[in-house]
């Protein structure tokens, strides 16, 4: 279920495939890829390293398989006492698994911690995980696309040390063929060079990121927000899911989208994309997440 809800890590192809510093000569960095899911089982830690910007990528070709891979559950904040540790076991090309079975627990403070058997490297990262929160009973079991009633997710509060809470969310189709496509991304697929693999995509369609302070704050201490038919891609059964995320993923989601045209800077003035990753790049990141269905309607040929 968790890599249906979020789909960050396609991101991370996109990552090691391309040149880091056009302007430098290529060098090489480990790779690291991990989400924390709040109250969910330890997840896997995936780990590799870059390739040049003009070689073919697989992730096989460039895993590493011997590391010794923690992740460190801490008293305080990062550089506090280690509380817990859990070891990691290689279980595929680059692909570490945990040996503990580990519930994450939201608003603490975890550290992945990586080194190598050949040499004295360390990879280091931390992450402080979202509080939970819940989607409220109310959302419409139905909606007719582009209606007067817009679809509305109501939520409980989630809280995050030092700032606003930040969303991401996913509206995941049942159906995700062309003949289901609204008419927005209808128009789109016909134009794409590549329409089987813009389904693929489009059957997760993400928000991007939203800021709290575009809900509207309710009396009950809720906040609630009317979600855009933009984020709807097909009709039928949509799975909609919600997810408040940590400063990493905050931070590499946001430069990452600037790297690929999210901007109107010229090249010369966009920042890298953010990694709070010592040693290497990727991301160890984390997240609460609260999922709905809703069933979205074509709308009548005489609706106004």
């Amino acid at each position: 279920m968790y890599k249906q809800f979020f789909l960050f890590v396609i991101l991370s192809a996109l990552m090691v495939s391309c040149e880091l510093y056009p302007q430098d000569d290529y060098e090489e960095y480990y790779v690291v890829e991990s989400y924390m899911l709040a109250n969910n089982l330890l997840p896997e830690v995936r780990l590799s390293t870059t390739a040049p910007a003009d070689e073919f990528y697989e992730f096989e070709d460039h895993a590493i398989n011997f590391a010794n891979v923690e992740i460190r559950l801490l008293e305080a904040g990062p550089g506090s006492k280690i509380e817990e540790s859990f070891t990691f076991f290689n279980s595929g090309p680059g692909l570490f698994l945990p040996n503990q079975n580990h519930l994450v627990k939201p608003r603490r403070t975890y550290e992945l911690h990586i080194s190598f058997l050949d040499s004295d490297d360390v990879i280091t990262a931390y992450t402080t995980v979202p509080d939970t929160f819940r989607i409220m009973p109310g959302t419409a079991d139905s909606v007719v696309y582009q209606s007067q009633d817009q679809l509305e997710l109501t939520l409980t509060k989630s809280f995050y040390p030092g700032r606003q809470n930040i969303y991401v969310f996913n509206a995941l189709a049942k159906e995700p063929e062309a003949e289901n496509l609204t008419p927005l991304y209808a128009d789109l697929f016909i134009d794409s060079d590549e329409p089987e693999e813009d389904l693929v995509l489009l059957s997760n369609n993400s928000s991007g990121i939203i800021n709290e302070a575009n809900f509207q704050e309710n009396a009950d201490g809720t906040i609630t927000l009317s979600y855009p038919w933009i984020g709807i891609a097909f009709y039928g059964e949509n799975r909609i899911v919600a997810n408040t995320i940590d400063d990493n993923v905050y931070d590499f989601v946001r430069s990452q989208q600037v790297q690929l045209g999210g901007s109107t800077l010229s090249p010369g003035e966009i920042q890298n994309v953010i990694y709070h990753v010592e040693g290497g790049i990727g991301v160890f990141g984390s997240l609460a997440t609260d999922t709905v269905t809703t069933y979205v309607k074509r709308p009548s040929f005489n609706q106004n």
